[in-house]
């Protein structure tokens, strides 16, 4: 059980959130086996310092592993997994759309109502690549309106699966989609290629020459770009009943990302995934990330 960040006391979690904790007690055991280092980000992060496990409207597990590692798990996990699990990621030939791959559980399916189609997706823990970005500062500055541009075209070409109701976007982000959700016609068919294209961009600069390292594929973008030397060799932190690896310095992580973050937000910005367990809209599986 996690801790309210007020009161201190255990929080029960809901049947989505166990489930989603057994996903990754599954998964890493392969990943200390193989040597594979990773990281709890944005969210899962906060989770583990402002409430030593999961947030507790949070539906999802998120983890980083730097992309010579990243590719070494996708090339390898999924012999490892047992039959309920499987990996997602959009270089297969499933309906998964994101950049990032995912490690989901067949048995149960999340409802996702934040965007312009209903959509149905198994419970999953999320896997995202960590990069490096240029050292020079023109050439840094160059690189990521590059990646802006291209994760838009990305964004566009699958519209109709973007989340509309994330709070606490960007202006210039909300009238983009105002924009573009008055003119989609159903969204384009080639999504994928601009999955290729960021994806060639993001693999341009390797971490262990870059003194920057980005989740760019995160919810918050650049705001997930610190320097190396935040990351480390990573820290242990207390997540529910495991002891599960993170940054070394969380203070300017999670400063950086979300402010004062051990400040809980409002009820109204706690809603980022608008997803539900199928039959438990009940329960506080409304997934936000701060």
């Amino acid at each position: 059980m996690g801790l309210d960040s007020k009161t201190r006391q255990p929080v029960p979690l809901s049947k989505a959130q166990l489930s989603i904790l057994n996903i990754f007690k599954e998964i890493k055991p392969f990943l200390e086996n193989n040597s594979i280092p990773y990281f709890l980000l944005g969210g899962s992060l906060l989770g583990a310092v402002r409430h030593k496990g999961f947030i507790p409207w949070d539906d999802d597990i998120d983890i980083g592993i730097v992309r010579d590692d990243y590719e070494r798990f996708l090339d390898t996990v999924s012999k490892n997994l047992p039959d309920h699990l499987e990996l997602r990621s959009y270089r297969d030939e499933s309906d998964h759309h994101y950049y990032f791959s995912r490690i989901v559980d067949k048995r149960y399916v999340m409802s996702r109502e934040g965007s312009l189609v209903s959509r149905k997706e198994n419970l999953w823990v999320d896997i995202f690549p960590l990069d490096g970005m240029p050292n020079n500062w023109l050439k840094r500055r160059i690189h990521m309106l590059r990646l802006l541009w291209v994760r838009l075209c990305y964004h566009v070409a699958c519209f109709d699966k973007v989340n509309l109701k994330r709070p606490n976007r960007p202006l210039s982000e909300r009238i983009i989609i105002s924009l573009v959700k008055n003119i989609h016609l159903g969204g384009h068919r080639d999504y994928k290629k601009w999955l290729v294209k960021l994806d060639k961009l993001l693999r341009a600069y390797k971490v262990q020459d870059s003194n920057w390292v980005v989740n760019f594929m995160g919810q918050y973008k650049f705001k997930e770009m610190f320097p190396k030397s935040y990351y480390g060799k990573g820290k242990l932190y207390t997540f529910e009943d495991m002891e599960l690896m993170g940054p070394e310095d969380y203070d300017r992580v999670l400063s950086q990302m979300y402010g004062d973050y051990m400040k809980e937000p409002d009820d109204c910005d706690k809603n980022v995934h608008d997803a539900y367990l199928q039959d438990q809209k009940a329960e506080l599986m409304h997934g936000k990330l701060a």
